[in-house]
């Protein structure tokens, strides 16, 4: 089936991969924004941890794709329009993966550090970097490793959509992956897959193992 797929559609393929790992970096960098100071502010703060907690898990367990038509409808006409939608609900399948980790990071962080870096009066940017950052690293790689994976997967919904009855559609894997299936085109599903794989796995192997390797070797805090 491969070899019967057109040159125009290996392209196809190949520049709907580019565009779909565009979206998922887009995401991942977005979720990292607000929830590396808001995991940290409940993980070290444990009134704050009481109010928000509850509220966070909540919301976390509203899937997704529940309020993508409701997104949809509300950004469509915006300077952007499905790219835009697809971002955001890219996003909302991955921030929470990252939320938890790092709550559990914070958390994690000993308490005599945490006395030690008073009495050292440090700066707020001197703890951020000397003790946060990297008390929270390992379980941040976690997060993300598992958050890009999910950006992915709400790559097939997230880039194709049926409006009305009208069909939209922006340059990507998920949605070249959606329009194959819908149309019964196999050769095409087989290799937009295929490809679709390979570069989680070569994501995987080039920057995730490393930077998890990195933060087992490096950051990996004793007890």
């Amino acid at each position: 089936m491969l070899f019967w797929l057109p040159l125009s559609e290996w392209t196809q393929v190949f520049a709907g991969v580019g565009s779909t790992l565009l979206r998922v970096m887009i995401a991942l960098l977005l979720a990292l924004v607000w929830t590396i100071p808001l995991g940290v502010a409940i993980g070290t703060n444990q009134r704050l941890a009481a109010f928000l907690q509850p509220i966070v898990q909540v919301t976390a367990s509203v899937p997704a794709t529940a309020l993508f038509p409701v997104i949809l409808l509300l950004v469509i006409n915006l300077p952007g329009g499905l790219n835009l939608a697809a971002v955001l609900l890219m996003l909302m399948g991955t921030q929470w993966y990252l939320l938890f980790n790092i709550i559990a990071g914070a958390s994690a962080i000993p308490q005599d550090l945490k006395y030690t870096a008073k009495l050292m009066q440090l700066s707020r940017w001197q703890r951020w970097r000397t003790l946060i950052l990297p008390a929270i690293f390992p379980y941040l790689i976690t997060g993300a490793i598992t958050a890009s994976g999910g950006a992915w997967n709400a790559s097939i919904i997230a880039e194709y959509q049926n409006l009305g009855g009208q069909a939209l559609s922006v340059t990507g894997i998920g949605s070249l992956i959606a329009k194959a299936t819908a149309v019964g085109d196999y050769p095409l599903l087989l290799a937009a897959t295929l490809v679709m794989v390979l570069t989680v796995i070569l994501v995987n192997r080039l920057l995730w193992r490393r930077l998890y390797v990195l933060a087992e070797e490096k950051y990996r805090m004793e007890v």
